[in-house]
């Protein structure tokens, strides 16, 4: 049997044992997604927040004035919107000199005027001011205070003179937020390394939850700790938050209160963006798509459709990757996959953050808490990847997955891992779903 996988301007063909039960997970039905004016939902979402008063209805003379972004790392189409921020904030009386932009880094790669431009809109960047966030400059950071967990949180500067701080991002599933957007701007995107590395030990604890792709906030310490820097910023927190369809398009808005918003951000992204399967099944086929800038974004595809795969099952994953390894730096040397796998099962969950600290020296915050959950991957489940743009030698580095040569090479190794009788789960465009199991 034949099955069509998005793939950058085109499809990907990939051929499927027919004695395999496939599966494609749909959307609840009565579900329906109404094509709407993307730029329309923007505008009426900043004209009726949710639980705050709209950006136009301020008193910004004099203001100074925050807007965090996320960076090009994610697919907001913040260029289609941003002049609608813009112009809410002049309407307030904001002066264009008293607008900083800053890219939710964390501490991924600056971004180059360039970028921003593309980001943003050309036109939109020459109105305001911009500079990237700097995580690894402690004088750059202000210390705001602790968390209820104990995560000391130092967070870029220029926060602690703000008056109106505005987040503009993306709800999407993540991996360990459970969902992206809302104050993860903030924390992690404008934090401290050290801030974000403690924070990211969440996912390390018992009960070693290391995936939380659609776990809702009030059920996950990760989102949870992350959401206690608000009481700590004396500014005012607006957000914009979108949805987008695989396609880039704005499909839903969301503007207000970071909280407030964000909530029903998430529930309209369950409602259109969870895929429902009436069990965990041998296997899952997964495709990056439209989360292909690079690898590490690619990830999202396995990460966001695990819930759906039993223990010890098989990822059959195809990731365009368009930047390849882009800021990952895989470290040298190494275990042979198979002895890493019969390492990290017989120390089980609870040892593997201490194994990395031993054999995997000098990782920065995000590659240790990659690797721990590369390694998490590895003890679970068997993983075959087709990325064409990785050489041999960057897999082999990376260590947790068998590469492919070619889609048939991925079926081959899933077949012989769950047999020629096993249930399949599909899921084409893996990089913005995710499966809801009862």
């Amino acid at each position: 049997m034949e099955i069509k996988l998005p793939w950058g301007p085109g499809s990907l063909s990939v051929d499927v044992p027919d004695t395999w039960n496939l599966i494609f997970p749909k959307r609840k039905a009565g579900a329906k997604r109404t094509k709407t004016d993307g730029l329309a939902l923007v505008r009426d979402s900043l004209k009726k927040p949710i639980g705050a008063k709209p950006l136009a209805g301020h008193k910004l003379k004099g203001k100074n004035i925050i807007i965090i972004i996320d960076d090009n790392t994610r697919p907001t189409p913040v260029h289609m919107f941003f002049h609608l921020i813009l112009d809410s904030l002049g309407k307030a009386g904001a002066s264009m000199k008293n607008i900083t932009v800053i890219p939710a880094l964390g501490i991924h790669t600056p971004m180059k005027e360039a970028e921003m431009a593309e980001k943003i809109g050309a036109k939109n960047l020459k109105r305001v001011r911009w500079e990237n966030h700097e995580a690894f400059d402690l004088k750059a950071n202000h210390y705001f205070g602790t968390t209820g967990r104990n995560t000391p949180v130092y967070l870029n500067k220029r926060l602690k003179d703000a008056d109106l701080i505005v987040l503009v991002g993306l709800v999407e599933p993540h991996i360990w937020a459970g969902f992206g957007g809302g104050l993860k701007n903030i924390l992690p995107g404008v934090a401290y390394a050290e801030t974000i590395g403690l924070h990211h030990e969440i996912i390390s604890e018992p009960p070693y939850l290391f995936n939380r792709v659609g776990v809702m906030p009030e059920k996950n310490s990760f989102r949870q700790d992350l959401e206690d820097i608000r009481r700590m910023i004396k500014a005012e927190i607006f957000c914009v938050n979108v949805v987008i369809d695989h396609n880039q398009s704005v499909i839903a808005s969301f503007a207000g209160d970071p909280v407030e918003a964000h909530r029903q951000g998430i529930d309209y992204n369950y409602r259109e963006m969870g895929l429902h399967i009436d069990r965990p099944v041998d296997g899952i086929i997964v495709n990056s798509f439209p989360m292909d800038i690079n690898f590490k974004q690619g990830m999202k595809c396995v990460g966001n459709s695990l819930p759906a795969l039993k223990p010890g099952g098989a990822v059959m994953a195809f990731m365009r990757a368009e930047r390849g390894l882009d800021d990952i730096k895989p470290p040298k040397g190494g275990v042979p996959l198979p002895l890493l796998k019969a390492i990290l099962r017989l120390i089980g969950p609870g040892r593997v953050r201490g194994f990395i600290d031993k054999v995997r020296k000098g990782l920065n915050v995000e590659e240790k808490f990659l690797v721990y959950y590369s390694l998490q991957l590895v003890r679970q489940y068997d993983l075959f990847f087709y990325v064409p743009v990785l050489s041999e030698a960057d897999a082999k580095q990376l260590g947790f997955f068998v590469r492919c040569h070619d889609p048939a090479e991925v079926i081959r190794h899933g077949m012989r891992k769950i047999g020629k009788n096993a249930t399949v789960a599909v899921f084409p465009e893996a990089g913005e779903t995710f499966p809801i199991v009862p």
